[in-house]
């Protein structure tokens, strides 16, 4: 069962504007590893959504209202929406970037139709004093994706997932491994990155 296009208004909604509820509490969302299963043969993520009731930042298990697979379709020819997780959550505390994530043998012509990629990440920080950092990074040639910083001076429970803007035209033409690359912009304080995605949309 296809849910791309449900979760395209659902990400568009949630990551570009958190909205409101009805009492002033902040609508959420949380994003977790699906293994892979039936549904999922190649597994993917689970979206969950709900009323921050607590007040706390977190979308606690008892506040979920709904919550939708997103399965990893890199061979769908139809979905309007393909997420691909990059696998790198890390930390750091220097100035000196940091590397990783595993989205192997990516290229953007593998995907008929696709005009349109951006990089969605949640990074934080330990301090408001500094910058979180992180950028899509190309580890087969050794070099970032231009246009794709995301960066941020919010703590972790003020966190909220960000995304860049069309990078379809900055990606290579052919297969290479991306990765994220994390930084703190002051050197000696926290910055961190949750789990970054590769979006990937056809119009």
């Amino acid at each position: 069962m296809r849910y791309s296009f449900l979760i395209l208004v659902l990400i568009v909604g949630f990551y570009s504007c958190k909205k409101e509820g009805k009492i002033g509490l902040q609508s959420l969302i949380k994003v977790e590893e699906l293994p892979a299963s039936a549904t999922c043969p190649a597994g993917g993520i689970t979206l969950s959504t709900g009323i921050d009731k607590n007040r706390n930042g977190v979308l606690d298990e008892v506040e979920i209202n709904s919550s939708y697979p997103v399965c990893n379709g890199q061979s769908s020819m139809g979905d309007k929406q393909i997420v691909l997780p990059l696998n790198f959550a890390a930390n750091t505390t220097n100035t000196q970037p940091v590397m990783g994530g595993d989205l192997i043998k990516f290229n953007k012509n593998y995907y008929p139709g696709v005009d349109s990629i951006t990089l969605i990440g949640n990074p934080y920080v330990g301090q408001t004093t500094n910058t979180s950092r992180i950028e899509l990074y190309n580890l087969t040639d050794g070099v970032a994706i231009a246009n794709s910083l995301i960066e941020t001076s919010k703590l972790y429970n003020e966190r909220s997932f960000l995304e860049t803007g069309n990078l379809f035209d900055f990606l290579p033409d052919k297969e290479i491994q991306l990765g994220i690359r994390l930084q703190s912009a002051i050197n000696g304080q926290f910055a961190a990155s949750g789990t970054c995605f590769l979006v990937l949309y056809r119009h």
